[in-house]
C-alpha cells in the first residue's frame, strides 16, 4: 500500500517526521504502478502558536510556499504545505509521473488532509489551537469539500480560498465540448497553460524559480477521470448549498481574461486560468460566513502576483485572520 510522508522543518531544511499509510487509490491505475505518496511540510513556531494553518495548493503549484511560511510565522502561525498524491514533491518516480494528478473521485484526497490533520493536532499537544485551511485553485475545490464534509471537518475553524476552482471555466462551447469529451471517452491529454506558467518562471516572464520537472510551465495534465471528479464536487457543492460552517475568506483577481497566442504584459495582472465572475458567485454559496475580496491586478495565484500585489493580499489576509482571533476570544470570555 502506498506510503504517505508527513514533514517538519524550519524553512528549507526538511526531515522526515511521521510515517502513515494510506489505502491504495480505488482501482489502482495501473495496477503495477509502485506507491503513491502525499508529503507534508511543516514549519513550526516553538510553543509560541495558538493557531495551526494547513495549505493545500493546487495541485500545479504545490511547491511554491517558502514566501508565504515566512509570511505566516512572521505573524505568529504555524504553517504546513499538503502536496497530494500524484501532485508536486509527492511525485517520485516516472511511473507516478505518468499519472501526474490522477484521480477517481476528489473525496480520495480525503485520507492525507485527514491524517495530516491529525499530525497537527498531536504536534499542538496540550495547547489550545485553532485549524485553518488554505486551498488555491484546485486545492481550494478539494478544501472547500474536506471543509463540508471530510473525515475531521469538524476539526476546521475556518477557510482561506486563493482563486478556488469552484465553477467551470465559462459556457463556452469549447470547453462544453471538451467536458463531454473527457466524461464520455475518460481520455488524458496535455493543454496549454494560456501563458500562466510562463508568466510566473524566472527563465520567462516571472520572478519564482522552481523545479520545473515537478512544475511543468508550458502544460497542464488533464485526464479524463480527474476533470469528471471536479465537475461532480462543482455541481454538489452548489446543491448542497451554505455547506461548510466556519468562516470563509476568497481572495481572486478582479478579471479574467482568454489569453491568445501573442504574449502581452497585461496576463501578469489578470486570471489567466480561471473565471472570476462564476467563482465568486459560486463561493457566496458555500456558507452563510463568506467575505470575498477582489485583488486589483492579481495573477492566479494571487501570492504569486507582483510584489505590491501579493503585499495587498497579505494584508487583507491578516487582518480577517486578526478579527477572526478577536471573534474567537470574545466567544471564549463570554
Amino acid at each position: 500500500m502506498p506510503n504517505c510522508y508527513l514533514f517538519k522543518s524550519r524553512f528549507t531544511s526538511f526531515r522526515p517526521l511521521y510515517e502513515f499509510v494510506c489505502e491504495p487509490d480505488k482501482p489502482v491505475i495501473p495496477s503495477n504502478m509502485s506507491a503513491s505518496y502525499a508529503v507534508c511540510y511543516g514549519f513550526v513556531l516553538p510553543d509560541q502558536s495558538t493557531i495551526d494553518i494547513l495549505n493545500q495548493l493546487g495541485v500545479c503549484t504545490g511547491i511554491l510556499s517558502d514566501h508565504m511560511c515566512i509570511q505566516f510565522l512572521a505573524h505568529g502561525y504555524d504553517f504546513f504545505a499538503l502536496d497530494l498524491r500524484k501532485c508536486g514533491r509527492s511525485i517520485i518516480s516516472p511511473q507516478q509521473d505518468q499519472y501526474r494528478h490522477y484521480c477517481n473521485d476528489l473525496n480520495e484526497y480525503d485520507e492525507e488532509i485527514t491524517l495530516s490533520i491529525e499530525h497537527i493536532i498531536k504536534e499542538a499537544k496540550t495547547k489550545i489551537k485553532k485549524l485553518i485551511l488554505l486551498g488555491h485553485s484546485t486545492g481550494g475545490l478539494i478544501v472547500s469539500l474536506y471543509a463540508s464534509s471530510g473525515s475531521k471537518h469538524q476539526d476546521i475553524d475556518a477557510l482561506i480560498l486563493n482563486s478556488p476552482y469552484l465553477a467551470p471555466l465559462d459556457t463556452s462551447v469549447s470547453e462544453s465540448v471538451l467536458q463531454s469529451m473527457v466524461m464520455n471517452f475518460g481520455f488524458s491529454t496535455d493543454i496549454d497553460d494560456n501563458w500562466y506558467g510562463r508568466s510566473i518562471h524566472i527563465s520567462n516572464k516571472g520572478e519564482w524559480n522552481f523545479d520545473l520537472k515537478k512544475k511543468p510551465i508550458d502544460k497542464i495534465r488533464i485526464h479524463g477521470s480527474a476533470f469528471s471528479a471536479i465537475r461532480t464536487v462543482q455541481q454538489d457543492l452548489m446543491k448542497k448549498g451554505s455547506c461548510i460552517k466556519c468562516p470563509i475568506l476568497l481572495m481572486c483577481s478582479n478579471r479574467s481574461i482568454k489569453p491568445d497566442k501573442t504574449w502581452r504584459d497585461e496576463y501578469e495582472e489578470v486570471d489567466l486560468l480561471l473565471n472570476v465572475t462564476t467563482m465568486r458567485r459560486a463561493a457566496s454559496t458555500l456558507g452563510q460566513q463568506v467575505t470575498i475580496y477582489e485583488i486589483e491586478n492579481a495573477m492566479h495565484d494571487i501570492f504569486l502576483s507582483k510584489s505590491s500585489v501579493r503585499e495587498k493580499a497579505f494584508h487583507i489576509m491578516f487582518r480577517w485572520l486578526k478579527h477572526l482571533e478577536d471573534d474567537w476570544m470574545i466567544s471564549t470570555q463570554s
